[in-house]
């Protein structure tokens, strides 16, 4: 599923230009900061009065069309966006306001909200063996040592349970929303290919820590299991995040069956390379596919 290495006006271009047969799937919004970026006086240097896609009615800094982190990518072509409900562009964080309100109970991080279960998707820290003294990854909240036995506010499903199976509502909303690599509750294989999972909520002195130049710094990326029921794995011809280009073993791994490579699922739109097309309006480039952002 993606690079991101579109332009984030050409994906403005096609989404003005399907504006008027898919006006209902998409909002392009006024952006409050645009006046001031063209200025010279905000956080970017698009100057562009827009947004590449709102989150649920929202529009975070992921889809504000702005340079946040002036690092020369925009929005879905920084590797370090996940999705238009992502409000960092500088880290992994996702940066949603009361994110870790709940740090041991855990809905779909990769949406707008972390309320109790209306995704019907249900993880606890307290589930995760690695959340032992004296750091207690991965929420590093002494509240959330390991406890095989623990109740998860919103269900009765034990953590065996969780780990086992989430459910079908769950999967339909929150697995598309999810990055290869990644399972549903923000725990990513990182580095990429490495066999390590750490936590995108990681923080340090409750700011967001986990970011590419400290993925093996326990202190800033909290190690964590990731949730093999709602696990969206990263194939070899797949990009993921972390790896924004195939494994070197892709040609290998897509002849074995006589089939080509393939970057996205059938169905799905590929994006983010050179030549490839901008995702419609609506629709967010995450790991190299167009995912429908949620409503």
């Amino acid at each position: 599923m993606g690079v991101r290495l579109r332009s984030a006006w050409l994906v403005l271009a096609s989404s003005m230009a399907m504006l008027g047969a898919c006006g209902k799937d998409v909002q392009i919004a006024a952006d409050p900061l645009a006046a001031d970026a063209s200025s010279g006086g905000g956080s970017g240097d698009s100057g562009v009065a827009g947004a590449l896609g709102q989150c649920q009615g929202k529009i975070y800094q992921c889809g504000d069309l702005i340079d946040n982190d002036q690092d020369g990518l925009i929005d879905a072509e920084d590797p370090d966006c996940l999705g238009a409900c992502d409000n960092t562009e500088d880290s992994f964080y996702g940066g949603i306001p009361g994110q870790n309100a709940a740090p041991c109970k855990q809905d779909c991080y990769f949406d707008q909200d972390t309320g109790a279960g209306n995704d019907d998707c249900y993880w606890n820290h307290q589930c995760d063996p690695l959340a032992q003294a004296p750091s207690f990854p991965p929420s590093a909240d002494a509240k959330c040592a390991h406890d095989p036995a623990a109740n998860t506010a919103g269900t009765t499903k034990t953590c065996s349970e969780l780990e086992a199976a989430q459910s079908a509502k769950c999967l339909d909303y929150c697995r598309p929303l999810t990055p290869n690599g990644c399972d549903c509750f923000g725990c990513c294989e990182l580095p990429a290919g490495s066999g390590s999972y750490v936590w995108l909520g990681s923080t340090d002195g409750n700011v967001g820590s986990c970011d590419r130049d400290n993925l093996l710094d326990p202190a800033k990326c909290h190690p964590c299991t990731p949730v093999k029921s709602c696990f969206n794995d990263c194939g070899p011809c797949e990009l993921c995040v972390g790896r924004e280009s195939p494994a070197p073993d892709c040609a290998e791994d897509a002849g074995a069956d006589g089939g080509e490579a393939e970057q996205c699922a059938s169905g799905m739109q590929p994006c983010g390379a050179a030549g490839q097309a901008a995702c419609p309006p609506g629709a967010y480039c995450i790991t190299g596919c167009c995912i429908q952002v949620p409503r």
